[in-house]
């Protein structure tokens, strides 16, 4: 009664004045400051200490109070209150030692609008669905490649295309934020959606300005003013808005992903991020309480794509203005980049140890960048100790990481770009505690290793080949723009092209390159190398030539790229035998990349552990299903029927033998592959032969070269290396229509052939690192046909060609198949010890048809010595084995048809040393053992049935057509009974 008599006495004014104090003595009383809490900035009511704060450096702000009221402190805004811990001791004891205390989110009102009233995502979820979600995202994108060399090779990939369109702007300046964010991007792309986006997709573009926008204001005043006054400030137009309307249209955009995803979802193979989150959502179908639903997925990916877009391409953004600004680092970095990788080929993850100093700059950049200078809002889970203040369960606290990276009690220069920060006396790179631009304890950054790759993939790729600079008179600032991430003001830079700034030093550059004791050479064009010397027709014979003038280890540069070659069998014996742990690895080559879309995969171009398992399997499994056995022997031998039918139809006419011999070849290699055999008139099977045998061809020719050695400039014209890849596409139509025929009705207990055996294996987990995918079961795949067809395939011919040439070899050898198989029995390997003449005659067709001129390429795997030169690491190697089967010193007459190279003085076969048809060592053909029975089987089934002859007065050609196999140039043949 007596508050009624009270207020309504009061006039107006004394009405407002009792409100305004009943106000403050509520607010008063609601945040008045437990005992022992952290000492602050005085506080205004309602608003806190909202107005004195700096909106456009916040950071320096807050790291200023530390001065003034210690490292741990508070500061209220609106009605909420916020712990700050600053310095490196503290910030380590709070977020590293204390760590299950400071773990959760708190609450926030922005978060809360744009997650839909979910405490979901990665990024702002709580308790076991965070664990479980942080869980599932760092193992499922370490399957896919997380920290592996498998994405290491995507983001080599990126970097060509950030190359290609730096390069565009021909030297003008532009602004390399849309590139950075678009090249960064496509990373997390593949990981996340299983595929890059094109740099002028508008819908791509559309989600990255977006994505950037809602950074910058989350963590603008607008966004600080949503937290403290969310009642108010979400009934009030304004920028903040833009949060909410940015966020829902990356919403958008992430759903529509998800929705192609689950069109052609299969649970047995998921490609990337959301298939493997689809199938566990169908795992914890009725249990939403981990967060397996759809909603979380879209939230889960958005989340995914803040940490991971932006953080690294700001992080680029500050390399650049920062080697800008100080051009001395720049070319130390750029030095050390020459000296231990050079210009012949890109960087890799294995450089990284050996390049100390661009290892402390990129450091450097982490550290003066400060991308995220106030890390994450934290809440104390239960009443805390802190730097002697207690710090009550449920409180916001926020670690300033600003304060770490500037810390002066850790940092001899905190204030400068120093990049002596991390190296020691000795200029070896030092790691240092109070480097946490990825935060720490157990919300630190999940893709720490991502980012840490991508920034030396991307920064030592560009710096390589650019040098860069601002415009004339214009000073770069470091003060930057701060949002939730610390980003450059917009400034542009020139990408000037190393090799074409100061052109009148490409000479001593190109000198300058060659460490000493390299291989020498004939002398190469700036830019084109030797490409232009090089006899395109027979260029096997033009290498060999070259040794007799540089010796049998010399060097060609074709564009860029130079390749070391070895000559002669004692040398080339060394290189791929006594060191082949050397040079066992493939090189990078754009031409296999393009085909092999990115992936260093197959049996031939695939590397390390990927390589050693597939070649073992291939070899176990081809085995397993007869290979060196009685069972494809009798395949063989009736190919062989086949084979000698097709010949009779021709009825003594005058005709082509090539396409008989595809025919018979291939149909071992699809019954060890395929399981099955085809009839020599399938359409679908002698359009694959044909695919297969242009393929070859071009894959060898100067087209290829030119490809290999300009694959920018030759992507974007016209020529017939463009049939390269429409071929090979082709072949992998054709195989990827067996392997669903064979999933129709596999078995896993009784595997058919070599396609059911890979798919059973892909099934266990773990596989896939190791190659065992179905993209890369195509490429084995095609990988043993272009092995097992072509090579056996052009032997035959070219043992036609010799036997024709020299009509009375091809008596002496029927007369040996007369004499120990007759013409009544078919002919089987048991008869091959008994044939010695026979066997030499096969051995020689082998040497002089001389099948593959100059093997696979090889590469270096570390600084190595071969015939007195040093060829530094990652160079590429190739050996020259025309030069083996007609070394000089190994054959008594290595220019002439001669068996008796393999004939002792009884008439007895000998093995010969320099007899590598096949290679040798590590890499040496895995199918060398079904490519021997094939031939001789074929041969002498053949020859014990027919004569063969050519046109009467044609002289047929020993000289051949080179591709990547020696193939005999087109000729006809009568095939007459015996």
């Amino acid at each position: 009664m007596w508050l009624y008599n009270f207020l309504s006495g009061l006039d107006l004014k004394g009405m407002l004045l009792f409100i305004l104090v009943f106000v403050l003595i509520a607010d008063f009383l609601r945040n008045r400051n437990p005992p022992d809490y952290p000492p602050g900035p005085l506080a205004l009511p309602l608003v806190g200490s909202f107005l004195s704060v700096d909106t456009k450096q916040p950071h320096i702000y807050f790291t200023k109070l530390a001065d003034v009221y210690g490292n741990v402190f508070s500061v209220r805004l609106g009605s909420d209150k916020m712990v700050f811990v600053s310095g490196y001791k503290m910030v380590k004891e709070a977020i590293v030692t204390q760590a299950e205390n400071f773990v959760d989110r708190p609450y926030s009102p922005l978060a809360d609008r744009v997650y839909s009233g979910s405490s979901a995502g990665i990024f702002t979820s709580n308790g076991e669905t965070w664990k479980r979600q942080r869980r599932f995202a760092l193992s499922t994108l370490r399957n896919f490649g997380l920290g592996k060399s498998s994405m290491e090779q995507c983001i080599c990939e990126e970097t060509r295309y950030i190359e290609e369109e730096m390069e565009k702007e021909k030297g003008e300046p532009f602004d390399p934020a849309d590139l950075f964010n678009k090249a960064v991007s496509n990373i997390i792309c593949q990981l996340v959606f299983g595929r890059r986006f094109d740099y002028s997709d508008h819908n791509f573009q559309t989600m990255l300005k977006r994505l950037s926008e809602a950074i910058q204001l989350e963590g603008s005043a607008w966004g600080l003013l949503y937290e403290s006054f969310p009642g108010v400030m979400k009934h009030l137009p304004g920028p903040h808005n833009k949060i909410f309307s940015h966020y829902k249209y990356l919403g958008v955009f992430i759903g529509q992903e998800v929705k192609r995803h689950k069109l052609d979802l299969d649970p047995s193979n998921p490609r990337d991020y959301i298939d493997a989150f689809l199938m566990e959502i169908e795992n914890h179908k009725g249990k939403t309480d981990l967060g397996f639903d759809e909603t979380n997925l879209a939230l889960c990916c958005l989340d995914l794509f803040l940490a991971g877009t932006e953080t690294t391409s700001t992080t680029l953004q500050w390399a650049l203005l920062f080697l800008i600004k100080y051009p001395d680092i720049q070319e130390k970095v750029q030095a050390e980049i020459d000296r231990v990788i050079g210009q012949t080929r890109r960087p890799t993850m294995a450089d990284r140890p050996n390049m100390p100093y661009t290892e402390a700059v990129i450091h450097e950049i982490q550290r003066m960048g400060n991308i995220v200078p106030l890390n994450g809002l934290r809440m104390a889970a239960k009443d805390t100790t802190l730097g002697g203040y207690v710090i009550p369960k449920g409180t916001s606290l926020m670690p300033n990481l600003t304060s770490v990276l500037f810390d002066k009690n850790e940092w001899e220069t905190p204030d400068t770009f120093n990049p002596g920060h991390f190296l020691d006396a000795d200029g070896k790179f030092v790691r240092r505690e109070a480097f946490l631009p990825f935060s720490a304890g157990k919300r630190v950054c999940p893709g720490e290793g991502l980012a840490k790759m991508e920034l030396f993939l991307f920064f030592v790729t560009l710096v390589r080949k650019f040098s860069f600079s601002t415009l004339d008179g214009v000073e770069l600032s470091t003060e930057g723009v701060v949002g939730t991430t610390r980003t450059p003001y917009p400034f542009k830079v020139y990408g000037t092209l190393l090799f074409i700034f100061a052109i009148l030093l490409i000479a001593y550059l190109l000198k300058k390159r060659n460490p000493p004791n390299f291989p020498p050479g004939p002398p190469a064009l700036p830019l084109l190398g030797n490409v232009f010397s090089i006899d395109t027709k027979q260029p096997h014979i033009y290498l060999t030539k070259l040794a007799d003038v540089y010796g049998n280890v010399f060097c060609m540069r074709l564009g860029r790229d130079k390749t070391v070659f070895v000559s002669g069998y004692k040398m080339v014996k060394e290189a791929i035998v006594t060191q082949a742990e050397n040079f066992v690895d493939r090189p990078y080559s754009p031409m296999v990349t393009r085909l092999y879309s990115g992936n260093s995969a197959g049996l031939f171009f695939s590397n390390g552990q990927v390589w050693k398992r597939q070649r073992r399997f291939a070899m176990t499994t081809l085995r397993n299903f007869g290979l060196g056995k009685s069972s494809i022997e009798q395949s063989i031998c009736e190919e062989s029927c086949h084979l000698q039918e097709g010949m009779e139809k021709e009825k003594g006419e005058p005709f082509n033998p090539v396409h008989l011999f595809n025919n018979a070849v291939s149909n071992i290699i699809c019954q060890l592959v395929f399981g099955r055999r085809f009839d020599y008139s399938d359409h679908d099977f002698q359009t694959m032969l044909n695919n297969l045998t242009e393929m070859v061809y071009l894959e060898g020719s100067i087209w290829a070269q030119l490809y290999d050695a300009f694959p920018r400039l030759m992507k974007h014209l016209p020529g017939p290396h463009n049939d390269i890849f429409s071929k090979c596409k082709s072949l992998e139509a054709f195989i990827s229509g067996e392997i669903e025929r064979h999933k129709v009705d596999l078995d896993p207990s009784s595997p058919r052939d070599y396609i059911d055996t890979f798919l059973i294996e892909e099934n266990h987990k773990g596989n896939r690192e190791l190659g065992f995918y179905e993209r890369n079961l195509v490429l084995c795949c095609l990988d043993l046909f272009l092995a097992g067809t072509e090579t056996t395939s052009k032997t035959l011919q070219w043992g036609l060609i010799y036997l024709i040439k020299y009509p009375h070899i091809q008596e002496k050898v029927q007369a040996e198949i007369d004499r120990v198989i007759g013409q009544t029995r078919r002919p089987t390997m048991a008869d091959r010890p008994n044939m010695p003449y026979t066997e030499a005659v096969i051995h020689e067709i082998q040497r002089m048809g001389n099948i593959v001129p100059l093997n696979g390429l090889r590469m270096t795997a570390k600084d190595t010595t071969l015939g007195g030169y040093v060829i530094p690491k990652g160079t590429n190697v190739m050996p020259n084995l025309t030069s083996v089967l007609f070394d000089k010193n190994e054959w008594e007459t290595p220019d002439t048809f001669n068996p008796g190279h393999f004939l002792d003085s009884d008439g007895r076969f000998m093995r010969r040393d320099a007899f590598l048809p096949f290679s040798a060592g590590k890499r040496a053909c895995l199918g060398e053992g079904l490519a021997r029975m094939e031939v001789f089987l074929f041969f002498v089934s053949l020859l014990q049935k027919l004569c063969f002859s050519t046109l009467d007065g044609e002289e047929l050609s020993t000289e051949g057509i080179i591709g990547a196999t020696r193939t005999p140039r087109p000729f006809k043949i009568y095939a007459k009974g015996r």
